[in-house]
Parts: C-alpha cells; sequence; structure tokens
C-alpha cells in the first residue's frame, strides 16, 4: 500500500514518553490558530464552480485526530515531479505572462487574474497559431519568450469521452492561462456513442463508424480513437453546433457555437478520396503523412455554426476516405489548447494495439502536456496479465518520447469504482501497474484513487450524491470535483516550478478543501468495509509476475451488514441519482475482547497506542484497514482504544 500523509492539519499525538510532547502540541496549536486567523473562511469559496458538497460545518464535528480509514487525504492530492514536467510548466509561466493582459480581459472573475497587474509586464508577442518546435542550438521551448501556446492532450476512457472531468480541467485552466481552444472533437454519434455536448451530425450516404473497440477492426486509427470511413464519393457529412456547446460560468465562457478556422483530419494515402467543404469556406493547406493520413485546413470570412464535408475523386484508383475529427481553431490562438480524446469501455492496450497513427499524430500536435486516464476498464478484466500489459504500456510511452522528447507526461490511477455493486478484481493491481511504470519510465503520476479517498472511497462519493447509479461513472458535480482536484495539484506544482512569480490558488484550494473535508466528516454514515460479498472472494493476497504485490480484501458480509443509518444530507448536485440505496442499520456494538484472537502464520500483533487508528496501523503494516477490521471482528472500528491488542493479517 502506499504510504499517505496525514490530512493538513491532522498531527498524530506523540507518544506519552515523548519529552517533547507538550512543546509540539503547543506549537501545533498555534500554528492552527495563525492558519486560522489568517484565513477565517477557509471552507467557504470565490470560485466559479460550486462545491458539489455543502459546507462541512453543517456537519457533525469529528476530531481530526482520529479520523479513520479511507479519509481524504488532502495531502495526497499531489503530482510526482519529474524533469519534463517541470519544464513544460516553467513553459506554462511563459505563456501566462505573455498572455496576462488578454487573460485579465477575458476572465476577470478568476481570483489569481484580480491582483495580476499587466501594466507591469512585457508587451505581448506576435501571436504563434501552432506549437514553435525548437531550434537547434538555442533554448528550449520552455524558455521561449514568444511563447502563447500550451497543448494538452488528455487520452483515457469514458471518464473523458463525456468530458466532464477533463473539462473541468480544462476550463480552470484556462481561466489561469488563457483559451485557445478544445483540440480536436469527434462527433460521436458517427460511431452510435455520446457527445460531444453542442455537437450535431448527419451522414449522408453509407457511413460506417468504428472505434478501438470494434470487433475486426480493419480501419487504422489515430489518437482520437474514434473514425468513419465511406467507400463512394457521394457521401457527405453536415456537422453543427447547437446552443449546448456553449460553456459559459462564473469565470467566464469559454466555448460559443461558432467556428471560422477548422482542421479537418481524415484519410491521406493515395487511394483516398478528396476533402472538400462548402464554399464559405477556404482551404488554407494541408499536410500529409506517407502513413496515409492528414490534416486539411479552412477558413471562413466570418463566423460559422457548422460546415458540410463532400467528397471528391481525383484520380480512378481512390475508393475510400476515412474522417478523424475536426478542430476548431480560434482567430487568435493565446493559452492553453485541450484536446480530450475517449473510447467507452477502453483500456492502454486497445489504444496501444488499434491507434497506429497515435505516436505520430502526437508528434504532429506537438503537446506540452499529455495525460493517460485509464485503468478502469482493466479493474474489471480477471484476465489482465501484469506481464503483457506492463511492458507494452511502458514501450508505448518511450515510443511517444522518441517521437515527441520534449512532451511530460502523466498517468492518472483509476478512480474507486463499483460497477453495478460489483468488486472490480484488478483495481490495485493495475494501479500498482501505473505506479510502477510511472516510476520506470521517470514520469509523473497522478494517484486520483488515493487523492479521492483509497479503496472502498466509492461508497462515500455514491452516498454524497456523487456517482450515478451504476456506481461505474461519477455526475457532473462528482466528476468536476475530480477536476478540481486534479487541477489544484498540477497548479501546486507550478507554483513549485515558479517559485519567483506563483499564482494565488487560495480560491481553488479552498473549494477543494471544503468539499473534501465534508466527505471526510461524513465517512461516518458509511461503513468501511464492501459491499458486495459475491464478488470479494476472487480478491485474493497474491504476487504477481512483476513482484508488486496485489493486496487482499476480505469481506464476507453483504450489505445489509455494511451500512449504518445515514443521516440526512443536501447537496448543492443537481444531476442526483433518484434510485440511489437506502442504508441499512448495522449492529456497532464494538468488542471488548482484548485478547488477539488465534494467530496464523505470518500473523504480527499491534498494541494501539493514544492517538492512533485503523487506517495509519494499516499503513505501518503495508495492509488494508478492512483486513485488519475483518480479521479482529471490529464491528465499529472507529472505537478504537488504548492497549487493545491486534492481529496484523500477513502481508
Amino acid at each position: 500500500m502506499k504510504h499517505r500523509q496525514p490530512l493538513t492539519n491532522t498531527h498524530p499525538i506523540p507518544s506519552q514518553s515523548s519529552p517533547t510532547k507538550w512543546l509540539i502540541i503547543l506549537f501545533l496549536s498555534l500554528t492552527q490558530l495563525l492558519a486560522a486567523q489568517q484565513n477565517p473562511n477557509r471552507s467557504g469559496t470565490t470560485e466559479a464552480t460550486p462545491s458539489p458538497i455543502n459546507n462541512a460545518s453543517s456537519s457533525p464535528k469529528i476530531d481530526d485526530l482520529h479520523e479513520d480509514s479511507s479519509i481524504i487525504c488532502l495531502t495526497c492530492n499531489e503530482l510526482q515531479e519529474s524533469p519534463k514536467l517541470k519544464k513544460a510548466l516553467q513553459k506554462l509561466h511563459n505563456v501566462r505572462v505573455n498572455n496576462l493582459s488578454y487573460i485579465t480581459q477575458e476572465y476577470p472573475n478568476q481570483p489569481a487574474n484580480q491582483s495580476a497587474n499587466p501594466s507591469k509586464r512585457v508587451n505581448l508577442p506576435t501571436v504563434r497559431t501552432a506549437p514553435q518546435k525548437p531550434i537547434a542550438g538555442t533554448a528550449a521551448a520552455s524558455t521561449n519568450p514568444a511563447d502563447t501556446l500550451f497543448t494538452i492532450i488528455h487520452i483515457g476512457d469514458s471518464h473523458i469521452q463525456g468530458d466532464y472531468f477533463s473539462g473541468e480541467i480544462r476550463m480552470q485552466l484556462q481561466s489561469y492561462f488563457g483559451n485557445a481552444g478544445r483540440g480536436i472533437l469527434f462527433p460521436y454519434a458517427l460511431a452510435k456513442s455520446f457527445g460531444p455536448r453542442g455537437v450535431s451530425v448527419k451522414p449522408i450516404g453509407l457511413w460506417t463508424g468504428y472505434k478501438t473497440l470494434t470487433g475486426s477492426l480493419t480501419e487504422p486509427l489515430g489518437v482520437s480513437g474514434y473514425g468513419a470511413s465511406t467507400h463512394t464519393s457521394a457521401s457527405s457529412i453536415q456537422l453543427s453546433l447547437t446552443e449546448k456547446f456553449k460553456e459559459e460560468n462564473g469565470l467566464g465562457q469559454f466555448s460559443i457555437p461558432e467556428m471560422q478556422k477548422i482542421n479537418i483530419w481524415h484519410s491521406a494515402d493515395n487511394n483516398s478520396f478528396t476533402t472538400q467543404l462548402n464554399p464559405e469556406f477556404q482551404w488554407t493547406g494541408s499536410q500529409f503523412y506517407p502513413s496515409g493520413w492528414g490534416v486539411s485546413s479552412y477558413q471562413a470570412t466570418a463566423p460559422q455554426t457548422g460546415f458540410t464535408l463532400t467528397l471528391s475523386a481525383t484520380a480512378p484508383t481512390q475508393n475510400h476516405y476515412n474522417f478523424y475529427g475536426f478542430e476548431i481553431v480560434p482567430m487568435q490562438q493565446r493559452g492553453v489548447v485541450y484536446h480530450h480524446c475517449g473510447v467507452v469501455g477502453a483500456q492502454f492496450t486497445h489504444l496501444i494495439n488499434k491507434t497506429p497513427y497515435t505516436v505520430e499524430q502526437i508528434a504532429h500536435i506537438k503537446p506540452d502536456l499529455l495525460i493517460f486516464s485509464f485503468g478502469t476498464n482493466e479493474a474489471y478484466n480477471g484476465k489482465l496479465d501484469s506481464q503483457i500489459y506492463t511492458p507494452a504500456v511502458m514501450k508505448f510511452l518511450s515510443d511517444i518520447a522518441a517521437a515527441s522528447p520534449t512532451t511530460a507526461i502523466i498517468l492518472t490511477t483509476a478512480p474507486d469504482t463499483r460497477s453495478r455493486n460489483h468488486i472490480p478484481p484488478q483495481q490495485i493491481n493495475v494501479n500498482n501497474q501505473l505506479r510502477k511504470i510511472a516510476k520506470a519510465q521517470k514520469e509523473t503520476l497522478y494517484d486520483l484513487n488515493e487523492a479521492m479517498g483509497g479503496w472502498g472511497s466509492l461508497h462515500v462519493w455514491y452516498y454524497n450524491k456523487l456517482t450515478l447509479t451504476d456506481k461505474l461513472h461519477f455526475n457532473a458535480a462528482g466528476y468536476a470535483l475530480q477536476g478540481q482536484l486534479f487541477t489544484l495539484s498540477l497548479l501546486q506544482a507550478y507554483n513549485k516550478a515558479n517559485p519567483k512569480d506563483t499564482i494565488n490558488i487560495q480560491s481553488l484550494r479552498s473549494t477543494v478543501h471544503g468539499s473534501m473535508r465534508a466527505l471526510v466528516r461524513n465517512f461516518s454514515a458509511v461503513a468501511m468495509g464492501d459491499s458486495m460479498a459475491q464478488d470479494s472472494s476472487t480478491i485474493n493476497r497474491k504476487v504477481d509476475s512483476t513482484g508488486l504485490t496485489a493486496m487482499a480484501i476480505h469481506n464476507d458480509t453483504d450489505s445489509a451488514k455494511n451500512h449504518v443509518v445515514a443521516s440526512n444530507r443536501n447537496t448543492t448536485n443537481r444531476n442526483t441519482p433518484n434510485n440511489r440505496v437506502t442504508p441499512t442499520v448495522r449492529n456497532t456494538r464494538t468488542s471488548n475482547n482484548n485478547h488477539s484472537p488465534k494467530m496464523q502464520r505470518g500473523e504480527v500483533t499491534h498494541t494501539v497506542k493514544s492517538g492512533e487508528n485503523l487506517y495509519r496501523i494499516a499503513q505501518r503494516y503495508h495492509v488494508t484497514h478492512e483486513a485488519i477490521a475483518k480479521r479482529n471482528n471490529l464491528t465499529n472500528p472507529r472505537s478504537l482504544r488504548p492497549g487493545q491488542r491486534l492481529v496484523i493479517p500477513a502481508h
């Protein structure tokens, strides 16, 4: 188990024998008092995106020193550093400096922009409409004073396709650094899927949609993971933007249903039909790659709400056309451009094995930051083989590093889920593999699973109406909170990489901390154990071929024994599930037995000390708190007492 630090204002009590006990307590008390005076409204927020959980002050107070188990660990919400990420964040600082006048005008409601003074900055450089590649023998792009564009690609599964998680990150970052667009978009309806919101598409003629999960896939794919093909030049696509495409919140406006400059991503081999758009758009250039794909650019004299893509056969051998997506390019492209490329049901290996254009397209885009959010579907794959999975991902990341050497990569772990009340048998294993991969490749890891509370935290999020009823996906408020967690972590790393010119992230920090501490304080209403006995037997402690240990989760109780009565709480989330399961009463009596159960091979005993709780004891022995609770028949694990002896299961 990964060691997690305690909450920001949670401090372990020193041992009774420590001579500095009272000095430490006095120091910590004074520190908390000073912090409270400097920030009396810590749980309040001025952030535009509302906190999905009510202010924690409405919940019963729980002693921070005795918060237990799946505590949302605020200090766990940190990015592991890497040299590439540091350079990328230094370039992002240049982007903010160079775009500051524009940013403060477009997003004056962003608290960080209200204290900025553009008059003290240098004049804005000439606008660049594409990332600038470092010139041999000169400083890297991250130190280029002409940097005005920062490019991010976020690739993953359904959590990314829906664009709630990635969309929250995008809007937060664009309010700080400028809005350079949403990157490549694919109208998923062509492949009988959903999204993007506000994109309406009408295929004319015979089009076949496909994605990385399509059986017997014969068409090549790229970074978007989707495509649509036709074999007749009479086919066309009519695409339009509706009012639902508009994105606006208290921070400002991020998307409008208009386009004037667009890029079309398409097949470009010798046998591919030629792309044409309606007369309002004029062709401005194309870039074709020998592997068989290309990007064609168009511009209209005035903003349009859509386009019509038609095809023409300019040679007798032309017999097909593949459409991979479109990209709306702002007329002045300053700030962060954020490509989100998700595929429902996808695993990392689908991207690796089914999208031969991906590495080349990443090199074409030249992203400063590349985020991969996989693992959820792997977590339910009982046939996942770490001996195949881990080397394949490592090689793929190495190929990307060779093709785009300055790109920083962040891997996110899979969030805690319980799809239709099934325990994900590989969740711990796949997250361990992702951690191992990030370390071996010297890339950055964002531990989303730990940030949201770790194993079992899904129950807390579900209880607080932050998930859908399937317990696999989150609702808009849940994804927004996850996006805020990630953004806060990234901005903390940004300030660390740019210590002489940090940005004010206190408003975002207050929003995140207020929401997460409300989840922490409400954790007493939800049991620590898991809910599905029929699946728990499939999760056993074992060491896989890589040497990483998948931690044992043993739980033979059913859902009726796994919950306590929960008090009603209101939330600000409007997208709440209507058929939420009502928690069931369980016996909360605590065993008074001070004697350890009969020991088994490999087990040890632990005597509880003052100030300890089950979660921290589990950290010490690298086991789960659920395993300790079950081994010692603790019906109310929160009621530990000094001197109580516990049997620690074998690791």
